[in-house]
């Protein structure tokens, strides 16, 4: 168990509010359309430092609260350092390789602690999941706000659901790298 217990509310709102969105979606993961600034205000770049002072963006993650990310543990294998880390929050887009501050509306913050799962195992990459705490702690606003958790007892969605794969990657075959997003049918997966 991770042991942290989530409570905190927005004063611009509750969780899990996209701000800006398009209704178009699509029916395939692999491809997307360019999400507009804001339509995902939870999502957080997780870069790393490497030679040079250069960030690059390694995995993405969910802001929680002002204080907490959720992301996966294979993000940190060898790489388990909080100074190696920075958070960037309120991007469209990333730029690899950058080694500039960011500019606002977007936000970076440091790493001040990384929980892994107890029970995380890297060669099934069973239990893959990780805390990020943040600090200091992150201002929500126009392009920043916190995704939502199932309540504790929700179990597993009744039949399929509407869903959105929401990330950072090509938006076409050999095209420029930029935020996407694909909705489709979900259905509960095995893993869950």
């Amino acid at each position: 168990m991770l042991g942290l217990t989530v409570s905190w509310s927005l004063p611009s709102g509750p969780c899990g509010l996209r701000f800006r969105q398009n209704p178009q979606g699509g029916v395939r993961i692999v491809g997307g359309k360019a999400a507009q600034h804001g339509a995902w205000p939870w999502m957080v770049s997780l870069q790393i430092f490497t030679y040079g002072s250069h960030r690059h963006h390694a995995c993405g993650g969910s802001l929680l609260n002002s204080r907490w990310v959720l992301t996966a543990a294979h993000c940190f294998v060898g790489k388990n350092k909080v100074y190696d880390w920075r958070l960037v929050f309120g991007a469209k887009e990333i730029t690899y390789g950058n080694n500039k501050p960011v500019k606002a509306p977007l936000q970076e913050r440091y790493v001040e602690k990384i929980i892994i799962h107890e029970k995380y195992n890297s060669a099934t990459e069973g239990n893959d999941i990780a805390l990020v705490k943040i600090t200091p702690p992150i201002s929500c606003g126009r392009f920043i706000g916190p995704g939502c958790l199932p309540h504790f007892k929700a179990g597993l969605p009744r039949g399929p659901q509407i869903c959105w794969v929401a990330g950072w990657g090509y938006i076409e075959e050999k095209g420029e790298y930029g935020s996407t997003s694909k909705g489709g049918r979900c259905w509960p997966f095995s893993w869950w």
